[in-house]
């Protein structure tokens, strides 16, 4: 079987990901909640000239001073940061994202990123699978290659229920390693103004990401073939209508930037995208120009980024 494109291209990433560009990445996610485990530890590693976009608090002057030049050191941490991967698995998920691909594969793919990102920074992860029948957790101890293994496997076993996105906010809460990174996958149509209470509690104790997939609009006269989700039939052909499909889309991008400004108020991030393309480009994107807890030295990732996905 061909591995999806996007997979691939994201393992050719990794090979090329370096330590201080994943740590800079996600420091920009976890803002102020960023663990103080962050770069820091007591056993040294090795010592290495200072590069563009190290933080300037791991030079060792002593060091540099014999050398004549800015030295780093590396140190090892004495506990890993600790992530969850929260993924709506529910019948829903099975709708058609915009670029054609489920919502669960986009869903699951922007997941991979976080997983990449985080598995070179050495973080304990869990994997969370969600939907109203059952939340069950993964833990997950290897390499990328393998959560890549694991989340495929995983998800060619589901036999989805309807969504509860209130029960996974919930167990959301109850996460009681502090200052984990909380990332959780569902599409446009999940989250209302019911569950803000919910991400306040959650934000309280965690930096929260919310990744959102963008739906086909099915009333666009350029889609053929939208199948519903719940039962399999056709969008009937005579409902589609440009004018409609364009009220849609205004109505989409309103409700997406409520939801963006609700996030921002407790501290939070949402990540839209309607494919796996278009959620890597708004990953790194977002990675590499947020300013809420980055550092003056973090402002050159962008460009870091780009240029190692270009290697890839």
């Amino acid at each position: 079987m061909r591995k999806d494109p996007i997979r691939a291209k994201l393992e050719a990433f990794g090979s090329h990901l370096t330590l201080p560009v994943a740590r800079a990445a996600l420091g920009s996610l976890e803002g102020e909640h960023g663990s103080s485990q962050y770069g820091h530890g007591y056993d040294y590693l090795d010592l290495r000239p200072y590069a563009p976009g190290d933080e300037a608090e791991l030079i060792d002057w002593k060091a540099s001073g014999r050398a004549g030049r800015p030295i780093i050191i590396n140190r090892q941490r004495e506990v890993n940061n600790a992530v969850w991967l929260m993924l709506d698995v529910s019948s829903q998920m099975g709708a058609t994202a915009r670029s054609g691909e489920t919502l669960l594969d986009v869903a699951a793919n922007a997941l991979r990123m976080f997983a990449l990102l985080s598995l070179k920074r050495s973080d304990s992860i869990s994997l969370i699978l969600a939907d109203s029948r059952t939340i069950t957790r993964i833990p997950f101890a290897g390499g990328y290659p393998k959560f890549d293994h694991v989340l495929t496997d995983s998800l060619a076993e589901l036999h989805p229920a309807p969504r509860d996105l209130t029960s996974m906010l919930r167990y959301a809460e109850g996460i009681r390693s502090r200052n984990s990174l909380v990332v959780i996958a569902s599409d446009d149509s999940a989250m209302d103004a019911r569950h803000e209470k919910l991400i306040a509690t959650i934000s309280q104790d965690h930096p929260l990401v919310f990744i959102s997939v963008e739906p086909v609009n099915p009333f666009d006269p350029a889609n053929r073939r939208i199948q519903d989700a719940q039962n399999g039939k056709l969008m009937p052909a005579f409902l589609q209508n440009g004018k409609l499909a364009r009220e849609i889309d205004t109505r989409s991008r309103v409700l997406a930037l409520a939801f963006d400004r609700a996030l921002a108020r407790h501290g939070d991030t949402l990540l839209r995208g309607g494919s796996s393309d278009e959620m890597l480009t708004n990953f790194i994107h977002l990675v590499s120009t947020r300013r809420n807890g980055m550092r003056p030295n973090q402002e050159s990732l962008l460009p870091r980024l780009q240029k190692e996905m270009t290697a890839s």
